[in-house]
């Protein structure tokens, strides 16, 4: 318990004291990571839920004996978005309940990126790729979607694309979560479902901010569920060019055979 309430406390600290959100460039959250390609991992099946009341959602948790900090497995459920009366929880309710229905949708995307770079790490040990084979293309495919060009025998190319397929702490995420949609009461968190403060310039996908500049052209992003933000949110750290830092101090854990720390990485 107290290492998982130590290590949000830590992160949340260090995302307070930024200057300004981290996903502020995140101009790319306007694309919806695609959810499934030929021949490679894909989605991780969840129990999708709709809940009317923080009461409601409680219940179902506590059906599978599901606490916060979790004591055992996460369960496989996606809320749709936070019941509408969470705001109105005593605060320490509050925080566990968002945690908890959060959490599972992290552990999944960060699964199915693992089992990405599994599939990517398993092809590069096979030695040179073959244009035109299968290997070849569903490697292509991922190192596309990842935003990779070049050869993927180059030894550069294929550790650019090993830096970008790799999982984000779910500590890291929860902290960001929670403090960029004030546990979930935000109008964004509420309206839009989007936790993390994340922008787009596509008018059609998201909605004015109520105080966003004048002359200024971003909307913050609407998404269609919660584990859609999740997504978005994790593509963007994996591929943004303001978070190369994070993804070097990532890899330089990777190759040190240390465990990805959520303070160190939120520091980079």
């Amino acid at each position: 318990m107290g290492a998982w309430l130590q290590a949000l406390l830590r992160i949340k600290l260090l995302l307070l004291a930024a200057a300004a959100p981290l996903l502020l460039s995140a101009a790319l959250s306007w694309l919806l990571v695609r959810p499934y390609l030929a021949g490679v991992p894909a989605e991780v099946p969840l129990h999708a839920l709709e809940v009317a009341s923080a009461e409601h959602l409680e219940t179902i948790f506590a059906g599978y004996d599901y606490a916060w900090p979790p004591q055992g497995p996460v369960p496989r459920l996606a809320i749709d978005r936070f019941p509408p009366d969470i705001g109105q929880l005593e605060v320490t309710r509050k925080k566990a309940l968002f945690f908890r229905g959060l959490l599972p949708m992290v552990v999944a995307e960060n699964e199915r990126i693992r089992a990405q770079r599994r599939f990517i790490t398993e092809r590069f040990a096979l030695g040179p790729l073959r244009p035109g084979t299968r290997n070849w293309n569903q490697v292509e495919r991922l190192a596309e979607l990842y935003r990779v060009a070049g050869d993927l025998n180059d030894p550069v190319v294929r550790e650019i694309l090993l830096r970008r397929v790799d999982e984000v702490p779910a500590a890291l995420v929860l902290a960001q979560a929670a403090n960029e949609s004030a546990w979930g009461t935000s109008r964004f968190a509420r309206e839009a479902n989007n936790l993390f403060g994340l922008w787009t310039y596509k008018k059609d996908l998201g909605m004015v901010p109520a105080q966003r500049m004048e002359g200024a052209s971003h909307y913050v992003r609407v998404f269609p569920d919660l584990r859609s933000s999740v997504r978005v949110y994790l593509f963007n750290l994996n591929i943004g060019h303001a978070y190369v830092d994070m993804r070097r101090a990532r890899a330089a854990l990777r190759l040190a055979g240390e465990a990805l720390d959520a303070g160190h990485l939120a520091a980079a």
